[in-house]
């Protein structure tokens, strides 16, 4: 029970997180929580609890998503998504965790520290894209890869939390099915997703709030931040 507790903590932060920027938060979640809880649990919870707040930011918030961009983000990384779940247990993740880390923060720092004021290139974006999925549905954590292609296609605040949690809400939502089709719900996995509903649900609203009162500079510090966070939880517990 106590790492069962511990977990939801970690969860309602990362809920928090995801609610704010529109992601990030199954990248602090992911690891923290499979040193509390088995991959078979925190792996689905993670998930629906994700889908919680995309589904909640898609249905409050819906006037600010941007179609056009929802559409090619949802079309590209669920691909990447179905290829990632299909390859799970199948790559080396203490490789590949540790590289995504690096990546992320490496990105996340010259962003915050360094920027030049030019778009990131259009390769480097769509690389990225499709990267997000992969890693998606091998660790429910392609928000960073996702972010680094967002942040210059949704530059408005609402419109890219909005844009970004909507696509959450699609490929969580298939995520899931997938989960019920093969067994995934199981008893423990169904007990922890019913004792995260009312933290995630308050992790939400406070995300929410949080988002409409900072300004837009700052919202994209917060990004960035997020993203060093992220990539650095990921470089850390997977060394």
């Amino acid at each position: 029970m106590t790492k069962l507790l511990l977990f939801l903590l970690v969860m309602t932060f990362g809920v928090f997180v995801q609610s704010t920027v529109g992601f990030g938060g199954p990248l602090i979640i992911m690891p923290l929580g499979l040193m509390l809880l088995p991959l078979g649990v925190v792996k689905p919870v993670t998930t629906f609890t994700a889908w919680l707040a995309g589904l909640s930011v898609l249905i409050t918030d819906y006037k600010y998503i941007n179609w056009r961009e929802l559409a090619k983000m949802a079309g590209v990384m669920l691909i990447g998504v179905l290829g990632g779940m299909w390859l799970t247990g199948k790559l080396p993740s203490n490789i590949l965790l540790p590289i995504y880390g690096a990546v992320v923060a490496f990105i996340g720092v010259q962003r915050l520290f360094f920027p030049t004021g030019r778009q990131t290139p259009k390769a480097v974006k769509n690389t990225a894209l499709a990267l997000s999925g992969l890693m998606q549905g091998l660790f429910v954590s392609g928000g960073s890869f996702l972010a680094i292609y967002a942040v210059d296609q949704l530059p408005e605040k609402r419109e890219f939390r909005a844009t970004v949690n909507a696509v959450w809400g699609i490929l969580n939502t298939v995520m899931l099915i997938t989960f019920w089709t093969s067994g995934g719900l199981t008893p423990e996995v169904l007990r922890a997703g019913g004792l995260a509903i009312v933290p995630t649900a308050v992790a939400i609203w406070l995300g929410g709030q949080l988002t409409r009162r900072v300004k837009q500079a700052t919202f994209l510090k917060i990004i960035y931040v997020v993203l060093i966070a992220s990539g650095a939880v990921l470089l850390i517990t997977n060394l």
